[in-house]
């Protein structure tokens, strides 16, 4: 399913997305940065609307976001840039989770853009409900608990500020998983 862009969210060639302290973004990327992003390829975008569809959320609705590619450190983000909410994956994040991990992290950044967390930085708890979402989408896109597991060798062991640890991570992926309907209670 192919989506048109408004002007202001993408160029044919991509658009500069500038990511600061300012930018209602999840994963913050450490100090300004300017970052080209461009369309996702296509698998990308099928993985996104996919994503959607198993969620039953509406394209022109809740699913009103542009995957976008770009380099940004081996991270993705969810963000809004001139009005537009974007899903920003840099794509070298595949060679380290394929591409069911890649799914599992657009399903993730999706998260974030449903239950309206961007620009609620540093609550941990935030990422256990991106995770219960994502893995909720994976079960109901058909995929294996195996699949939304994929993503385990990014997680960090130890938490942060920002994340929690891959114990606590796991847990929230399983529970997602395991009873999907609760993907949504982010919003409750």
């Amino acid at each position: 399913m192919a989506v048109a862009l408004p002007p202001a969210a993408v160029a044919e060639n991509g658009v500069e997305v500038t990511v600061d302290e300012t930018a209602p973004a999840m994963h913050m990327l450490i100090g300004k940065q300017r970052v080209w992003a461009t369309p996702a390829f296509e698998d990308y975008m099928y993985m996104f609307f996919d994503l959607c569809d198993a969620m039953e959320l509406q394209v022109g609705e809740e699913c009103q976001i542009y995957p976008m590619n770009a380099e940004i450190g081996l991270n993705a983000l969810a963000t809004v840039q001139d009005g537009n909410r974007l899903i920003l994956y840099d794509r070298r994040l595949s060679a380290e989770v394929g591409g069911d991990g890649a799914q599992m992290i657009i399903a993730h950044e999706l998260g974030h853009h449903y239950c309206g967390h961007l620009g609620k930085h540093g609550d941990a708890s935030l990422e256990l409900e991106a995770d219960r979402f994502a893995a909720a989408a994976m079960k109901k896109a058909g995929l294996s608990l195996d699949a939304a597991m994929s993503v385990l060798p990014i997680l960090s062991e130890r938490p942060s500020k920002s994340h929690p640890g891959r114990e606590a991570r796991v847990a929230a992926i399983k529970a997602g998983w395991e009873n999907p309907e609760t993907g949504k209670d982010c919003r409750k």
